[in-house]
Formats: structure tokens, sequence, C-alpha cells
């Protein structure tokens, strides 16, 4: 008897590496694919931290930028301020003639802007040394409340200092300033060495002009009226 079962062992070996060589090509490509999009998520997340860092930079450059501006406008205020003459000048001298301190200085006093601040500029000639950690210091004394520290006078080699403030009372509250020696960090004046009075000032409060009315410009020819009389 002769056996008449087809084969199929060839048929199903055959089958089965023509399959899997003709997936090689799609497996390929999902891979490079795949690759790819891992390259351009790389690539995204790179270029996003490297915009992070520029405007952060950019932020820090704008903020540097800001404080330079501030600056330079406070420093031309005090050199505009540095060569004013103010509203009025006094000598602080020592109302003790026996003391044997010569120290002595020139207050000069003056508005703000915006009439609601005086600022004041102190030179001082024939200062000490003030002796265990002490300062000398300038006091501004209005007609009412708590003296107002103008700021700590250091002497050099000369026995010369200087003191500026910004925002002290405004000019009507003016009664006295004074040089003083204080303890450290010290609220209130201490041993006073020279005092001078302020003048009686009123604020001076410049108001802008009036823009003139625009009047309208005439053609060769005609005449300009007032806008009741047209049409008369």
């Amino acid at each position: 008897m002769t056996d008449t079962r087809p084969s199929f062992s060839r048929i199903t070996e055959g089958g089965s590496t023509r399959s899997w060589k003709s997936a090689v090509p799609a497996v390929i490509v999902i891979v490079a694919f795949v690759a790819l999009l891992a390259y351009l998520a790389s690539q995204v997340s790179s270029y996003s931290q490297k915009a992070l860092a520029i405007e952060r930079e950019n932020q820090t450059l704008r903020d540097q930028q800001a404080g330079l501006t501030k600056q330079i406008g406070s420093l031309q205020g005090q050199v505009a301020l540095a060569t004013s003459p103010g509203r009025t000048t006094v000598i602080l001298e020592s109302f003790d003639k026996k003391a044997k301190s010569g120290a002595w200085a020139a207050v000069t006093w003056g508005e703000l802007p915006d009439g609601k601040r005086t600022w004041m500029r102190v030179n001082a000639y024939g200062l000490q040394k003030p002796e265990g950690g002490k300062t000398s210091h300038v006091w501004f004394q209005p007609v009412s409340g708590e003296p107002v520290d103008v700021g700590a006078v250091e002497p050099d080699q000369s026995g010369s200092g200087f003191a500026m403030a910004l925002t002290l009372p405004p000019i009507e509250q003016g009664k006295a300033v004074m040089l003083t020696i204080d303890e450290p960090n010290s609220k209130q004046p201490g041993q006073v060495i020279a005092k001078a009075d302020l003048p009686k000032l009123q604020p001076m409060m410049q108001a802008l002009p009036a823009p003139a009315a625009e009047q309208p410009q005439a053609r060769p020819g005609e005449t300009t009226q007032p806008m009741h009389q047209a049409g008369k």
C-alpha cells in the first residue's frame, strides 16, 4: 500500500521562512521611527531647557538694567541737590563758648519738587573723633514731633564731614538743627555741641502754567474771528 497523504512540512517551513523575512523591513521601519521620535523628544527637551535658561538670563539682565536705571536716577537727583542753593543756609556754632570743641557746620535746607518733603545738606568742620564708640550726628528738630536723624558725620583726617537727608518734614515744620555726639544706635540726640534755629519758611508750590488756547490759523486773505461771532 502506498501512502497517499499530503506532506505539509515543506509548505509550513517555507511559509514561516518567507513570513519572517517579509517582516524584517517593517520591524526596521518601526525601530527607526521610534528612534526618530526619541531623538526629536530629546531635542525638544534640550531646546526647552535652553529657552528657559535664556529667559532667566534675560530676566536677570532686565532686573540689572532696572536697578542701574534707578541708581542712575538717584545719583542724578543727588547731584542736582548737591549743586542746589536750597531755600536757606544756617551756620551751626557751639553755644558753649567755653567748650574745647571747635566744631561747626554749614547746613543747607531746601524743598523737594513734591512740596511735601525737604532735604538737608550738611558740611561740618573741626570735628574730633568721639571716644567710646560714639558717633557725631546731625538732627533735624521739627515744630512738632520727635527729632529726625539727618545722618552720621564721619570726620576725615582734617576733621571735616558730610551728611545728607532727602526725606525730612515739610519746610513749614522746621524749627532747629543740631550737631551732637551720640551713643551707639541712639534714637535720640545726645550731647549737643552746635546748634542753630531754622527760619520760618512757607512752601513754594510752583503750579504748571495752563496751556495756551490754540487760535485757528487764517488762510491768505482771511481774518480769524472768535467762535461766537462766526456766521455774523
